[in-house]
């Protein structure tokens, strides 16, 4: 017996945005191949049609969150000889081409490939020849599943590949008895069975690879902030910081490249392990426990954890750098203080000053014309030199809230009026 019920081949494409919102595109693509649109939705639409007389063939959109899902089936009809896998992968090959040159397909990161048909009943694999250029012991190779025996027919688009899309092809053989039920649940539905289950295990692959590169960036701008802090302890003058301040200002500027790259690397993580569990959900969901899954699913949980490593090492990384942002700060505040002073200081001085001069001209505005005469000039410097710098000085306590201080000053400016008077009867007496 060398024949299936039903060859087909399932498609799924994962896109990261709205990809068949033009509607121009979307249409050349359905028109080339004949297809009929059936029905639509928020979420998607539906087309089908024919390739020959003899495919089937339907495509449909759904939103997925932040991702399209787009999904060909190409179905050869009732009883197909085991060639008809290859030939219908060769009709997908120029569809894929189509589809690239129609649409463009910059934001497709993922691809799954499902070969599926129905064994009549009596027959199990090891009755079949070998498809799709498969070795002689394919058969072997199958795991049995509550929905048939599944095979694992390729991974690419690893991190080792250095490809930019993620592709995973399987092959599902269904028992006759099966096939009503397992096309119910765990084929035809948008929303559950392979497709979701696919969904999340593509995006937990896709957040996995990015890893490699995150955990690489997090690592280069920690070991550079470990590199310029360990500089700065050996080299520093920690007695004398505020002359030294451009190294730490370096050391400010690589705290933040590590706060950026930590923020991926933490968003990333959170993505993996979200995927990964809505992942484990949707096997729960329809009881598909393949082991094919579990050489990634390993790989993924490592990654995650190697990312949960490196994030630890990065915030060991900062609370040491916040230490010499600490002196940064209090250098900056330093600066800010001396700076504060000088202005002060400069401000009372020229206060000093106009209060000296104002003093010396009121008493001598106050006494001309009366016939009364100045005391000499060095008492009357003197006496408006105390007045010049007890009230500037009185109003600096005041704002330092040095009440002591403030009444000894105001004491002693009020003793300059009072010995300007005191001078001049005495003078004049």
């Amino acid at each position: 017996m060398t024949t299936v019920l039903s060859p087909s081949l399932t498609v799924y494409l994962f896109f990261l945005e709205r990809h068949l919102t033009d509607k121009e595109a979307e249409r050349k693509l359905v028109n080339d191949l004949g297809l009929t649109l059936t029905a639509e939705s928020e979420d998607g639409r539906h087309y089908e049609g024919r390739i020959g007389e003899d495919i089937v063939v339907r495509l449909r959109t759904r939103q997925a969150h932040d991702n399209l899902v787009v999904r060909f089936d190409l179905t050869l009809e009732g009883e197909r000889p085991i060639s008809g896998w290859a030939h219908l992968h060769r009709i997908w090959e120029e569809m894929s081409a189509r589809w690239d040159g129609e649409t463009g397909t910059d934001s497709l990161w993922g691809v799954s490939l499902l070969y599926h048909g129905t064994l009549p009943k009596g027959v199990t694999p090891q009755r079949l020849p070998p498809p799709l250029d498969l070795p002689p012991d394919w058969a072997t190779r199958l795991e049995a599943t509550a929905y048939g025996w599944l095979s694992v027919l390729g991974r690419s688009g690893l991190p080792s590949s250095g490809t930019s899309r993620l592709v995973n092809r399987y092959l599902l053989l269904i028992p006759a008895e099966r096939a009503e039920k397992v096309a119910r649940v765990f084929l035809e539905p948008l929303t559950q069975g392979m497709t979701r289950i696919e969904l999340y295990f593509q995006k937990a692959l896709y957040h996995g690879r990015q890893q490699i590169l995150v955990s690489q960036a997090l690592g280069r701008a920690t070991l550079s902030l470990r590199q310029s802090m360990t500089r700065a302890v050996s080299t520093l003058d920690f007695s004398n910081l505020y002359r030294e301040f451009r190294e730490l200002e370096d050391i400010s500027r690589l705290l933040m490249t590590v706060l950026n790259q930590k923020a991926h690397a933490e968003m990333l993580l959170q993505s993996l392990r979200v995927n990964l569990q809505n992942f484990e959900e949707a096997l729960e969901e329809v009881q598909f426990h393949p082991a094919l899954y579990e050489s990634e699913r390993a790989r993924l949980a490592r990654q995650a954890e190697q990312l949960e490593s490196d994030l630890r090492y990065a915030e060991t990384m900062l609370q040491s750098a916040y230490a010499f942002q600490e002196m940064q700060r209090g250098i900056e505040n330093n600066r800010l203080q001396r700076a504060s002073v000088m202005l002060g200081t400069a401000a009372a001085l020229l206060a000093g000053i106009t209060i000296f001069n104002s003093f010396l001209d009121i008493w001598a505005l106050i006494l001309e014309g009366s016939g009364w005469s100045l005391p000499p000039m060095g008492l009357r410097m003197g006496i408006g030199l105390l007045a010049g710098v007890s009230w500037p000085l009185a109003t600096y306590w005041a704002i330092e809230r040095r009440r002591k201080m403030v009444i000894l000053w105001v004491c002693l400016g009020v003793l300059s009026f009072v010995l300007a008077l005191v001078s001049t009867l005495w003078v004049n007496g």
